[in-house]
């Protein structure tokens, strides 16, 4: 007798539920594929949120993609996204959001409140790429590179490795900004996105001190941070000394890090190259290649310490050598007070090891 009860009452809450919207099918979504935040300046409304949605087409041609721009000014971001929902006609699915993108103005502001509501809202991944767009993140979102064939295609391809693979290219997801905002002994850093026309360019990153840029770094020191973070998978190195002129494509690359034994305020660097040449004024099949491997070394050497004593002098460390001090410390909060004054005074050990591994298809 309680069987026919039951049936009606699973009926009823399944009922309830469409009535309350809690589903909605997939052809009354608006996929938003990236994000991107920027301050207004003065007034109540500081903020500017920019959406790029998703319109499906049945046939997808390369330089042919059809999105959809939605930006709205106020006060917060979660009351914008409200604002936007009055605009669209589809419920806005913000799962598919791969590609986060902060305004220059604000992030040289602080990016405290923007990365919070990014972190909190559980619809977005935490593996989403976070990246810095100049001028602005909006004129990021609205350049359409004609080798696109889905939208804001082109921004996920350039990080992460999965198309193009540049070691001027810095990669940072969410979740471990994140972390690096709120770990003591580990800075955080984002890739720099400027916009020329339809085409943007990647070249720099930005290094933060928890809240807001505090240094730019050079499309070549950019590439020095990316090797000593993120191990890349190639390196070009030049060399222009008068004992060798010739540019090594870099296969192999291996760092470490250590503190001295002996001397607490010494660290060792010790970094390993294997590549081979890629260009070369005179033919170097015949000659010493010791020679050429010593004076890559003495150049790699100077070009990373010259990067680490930039963020030292800055008092930043996207490296994570305060982390590493205080993992092996065991003295708690006192050992991150010994390492804010140890810092400025750290001295740094390069030794680098090159190894020519061959001189391309020529001789």
């Amino acid at each position: 007798m309680k069987k026919p009860g039951l049936v009606f009452l699973v009926f009823l809450l399944m009922a309830a539920g469409c009535k309350t919207g809690a589903f909605k099918d997939i052809d009354k979504r608006s996929f938003v594929l990236s994000i991107g935040i920027d301050r207004t300046g003065a007034g109540d409304d500081k903020y500017r949120v920019t959406l790029k949605l998703a319109i499906p087409q049945a046939r997808q041609e390369t330089g042919q993609t059809n999105s959809q721009i939605v930006s709205q000014d106020a006060s917060s971001i979660p009351e914008a996204i409200s604002l936007i929902k009055s605009k669209v006609d589809k419920e806005l699915d913000f799962s598919h959001a791969k590609a986060l993108l902060l305004g220059e103005t604000l992030a040289r502001e602080d990016v405290t409140e923007s990365v919070d509501f990014l972190i909190r809202k559980r619809e977005i991944q935490r593996i989403a790429n976070l990246a810095i767009g100049s001028p602005n993140a909006a004129e990021v979102l609205k350049a359409s590179p004609r080798s696109e064939r889905l939208p804001a295609d082109a921004l996920f391809l350039s990080f992460g490795g999965t198309g193009t693979e540049s070691p001027f290219i810095v990669t940072e997801y969410l979740f471990d900004f994140y972390r690096r905002m709120t770990e003591p002994g580990l800075d955080p850093f984002l890739p720099v996105i400027k916009v020329y026309g339809d085409e943007f360019v990647i070249k720099q990153a930005a290094v933060l001190d928890k809240k807001r840029v505090k240094l730019v770094l050079s499309p070549e020191e950019t590439a020095i941070l990316n090797a000593l973070v993120h191990n890349p998978r190639q390196l070009e190195v030049s060399t222009r000394t008068a004992k060798a002129n010739y540019t090594m494509l870099v296969k192999k690359f291996n760092r470490s890090f250590s503190f001295d034994r002996k001397d607490a305020r010494k660290l060792l660097v010790k970094i390993s190259m294997q590549g081979i040449a890629e260009q070369s004024k005179k033919p170097l099949f015949y000659a010493d290649w010791s020679k050429y491997e010593q004076e890559t070394g003495k150049v790699t050497r100077q070009q990373f310490l010259r990067v680490l004593r930039k963020l030292q002098t800055n008092g930043l460390d996207p490296v994570g050598f305060g982390l590493m001090y205080r993992a092996t410390h065991y003295n708690g909060e006192k050992d991150w007070k010994t390492w804010q004054e140890l810092y400025p005074r750290l001295v740094f050990d390069v030794n680098v090891q090159t190894e020519m591994s061959g001189t391309g298809l020529i001789k």
